[in-house]
């Protein structure tokens, strides 16, 4: 049975179609979530096990910034395949919500199609992001939500980089207080359980500290308990991204019927 709503909601709605997502997708979607938190260790692991032996401050103040280089390389490699993780599981629990069977090997072919695209947009998203804060933090804030369902509108409706972010202002301006309230409300779930994994960090921590470095395992064990509550959580914050995005989706397309209407009916 389709989850996807035919009727715009409240934001109680919009969570609990989110959370209705979550519930029936999870077992079909945590091994993308889990690839995507594997490929998100690789840049600290690298800075644990290699970087921090490799780091010369000497080196450093006389210009050589290879180490940084390499970092960078790294977080490329990890972001990478992780967008196209998470486009594959947007398609994929689209495809479930929607009552509309698509496999997981088919939603990382479609995805692998929009990575490019994806990644251009990410980029401009940025830009326009760093513009706004720039200018005053205010617009940069704005902004920073306007344009958040670029990355709905690139996977969803294969628009261009630039497309999609002026799609997803559109979209969400008339909306924006109404967004803010959905991703805020989300936002103080994850807060609320990232702390009770810093109490869980905070406890373990000293016992692996006494095997290895205290330092290292601490952050070993921080890492890895970040990586499984990713796995979790990473659906959920899809599933709210599609929730909202159908509910945008149908609040303009009513407000789009109503103007025509209006037009007709003065004409």
């Amino acid at each position: 049975m389709a989850i996807q709503p035919t009727q715009p909601q409240g934001i109680g709605g919009v969570l609990d179609t989110a959370f209705q997502l979550y519930k029936e997708s999870l077992g079909a979607v945590w091994p993308i979530s889990l690839l995507i938190a594997v490929m998100s260790l690789l840049p600290g692991l690298y800075f644990l096990f290699v970087g921090m032996s490799t780091l010369d401050p000497q080196a450093i103040a006389a210009g050589d910034f290879s180490f940084f280089r390499t970092m960078v390389v790294m977080v490329v490699i990890s972001v990478v395949p992780s967008m196209w993780g998470a486009s594959a599981m947007l398609l994929k629990q689209r495809s479930i919500g929607s009552d509309e069977p698509m496999s997981t090997g088919e939603a990382f072919r479609v995805a692998l199609l929009r990575l490019l695209p994806l990644i251009g947009a990410t980029i401009v998203y940025g830009i326009a992001i760093t513009v706004g804060s720039i200018l005053l933090i205010v617009p940069g804030l704005i902004l920073m939500l306007s344009l958040i369902m670029y990355m709905a509108l690139v996977v969803f409706e294969t628009k261009g980089p630039i497309e999609a972010v002026i799609g997803s202002h559109k979209l969400v301006w008339g909306n924006w207080w109404r967004t803010c309230a959905v991703f805020t409300v989300t936002a103080i779930l994850l807060v609320v359980l990232f702390i009770a994994v810093g109490f869980v960090v905070a406890i373990i921590t000293p016992f692996a500290g006494m095997a290895a470095d205290s330092l290292v395992a601490g952050m070993v064990v921080q890492l890895v308990l970040n990586a499984v509550v990713n796995v979790l959580i990473s659906p959920f914050t899809s599933a709210v991204m599609i929730a909202l995005y159908w509910d945008l989706k149908l609040r303009k397309e009513g407000g789009d019927l109503a103007a025509r209407v209006n037009a007709l009916s003065a004409a």
